[in-house]
């Protein structure tokens, strides 16, 4: 099981690039289900999430508001991806404050 906890500080009307780029969780080795999780300490933020050729998410609200994960409470779904599928994680931020911190939770756990 690798889990990866990222925690992104977003500017004003930005965009990241993708946050698993170099990560042990971008590309996943074996079959394996992926549980994301994430919390944002603003309103306003958007995520993407891209599973191979498959888009999971794409532009979705994120929920939960706060500074800290919990588990279940702030997971937003989970998937089944083959071996050898590259992960893409971006985040956007729309309402234009200043700073809003983003927590994000990979999970891969093979079966």
């Amino acid at each position: 099981m690798k889990t990866t906890i990222n925690s992104v500080n977003l500017a004003a009307n930005s965009k990241t690039a993708n946050i698993l780029a170099g990560n042990v969780n971008e590309f996943v080795a074996t079959r394996a289900r992926v549980t994301l999780a994430m919390v944002s300490s603003a309103t306003g933020v958007r995520f993407t999430f891209i599973a191979g050729s498959d888009v999971g998410v794409d532009d979705a609200e994120i929920l939960s508001i706060g500074t800290s994960l919990l588990f279940p409470d702030h997971v937003v779904d989970t998937y089944l991806v083959g071996p050898g599928t590259r992960m893409l994680l971006t985040l956007r931020e729309t309402a234009g404050v200043a700073t809003t911190d983003v927590l994000t939770s990979v999970d891969v756990q093979p079966f």
